[in-house]
């Protein structure tokens, strides 16, 4: 009996060792491309939004039988919404801080951070593109 334990405390403290080293020959033992290490960047063109708030511009828009009209100049912002005839004037003036900000953003992160906000269907490339210099 003290043979058979012999044995197999010999073969649970030898065959431990016999797996790790096999594994890390196999390991070290494979070739490894270095193109597949290095970390590839696809460069990327970001459409910056190209508007002075010091400026003079007017942009306008139309979605779902609304039209949205939007005058800055040298830091006022006056936005006309025209629904069925009726017309609502906002002064956004307070919010050129934040809308400097904003206009650093490229269009697609501008409009990701924006769709919750944005009534359904409004395509912010499509208005900022409608901006043009007085």
């Amino acid at each position: 009996m003290d043979d058979f334990f012999s044995v197999v405390s010999k073969g649970v403290i030898i065959i431990p060792i016999v797996i790790l080293v096999l594994s890390l020959l196999m390991k070290f033992n494979q070739k490894t491309d270095r193109a597949y290490l290095i970390p590839t960047i696809a460069p990327t063109v970001a459409k910056k939004i190209n508007l002075d708030l010091n400026g003079s511009f007017d942009c306008q828009y139309e979605n779902n039988g609304q039209k949205y009209y939007l005058s800055v100049k040298n830091k006022k912002i006056d936005l006309k919404i025209t629904t069925a005839g009726q017309t609502k004037k906002y002064d956004l003036s307070q919010y050129s801080g934040l809308l400097e900000n904003l206009i650093n953003y490229d269009v697609s992160q501008l409009e990701s951070m924006a769709k919750p906000y944005l009534p359904e269907g409004v395509d912010l490339k499509t208005l900022v593109d409608s901006c043009k210099r007085n």
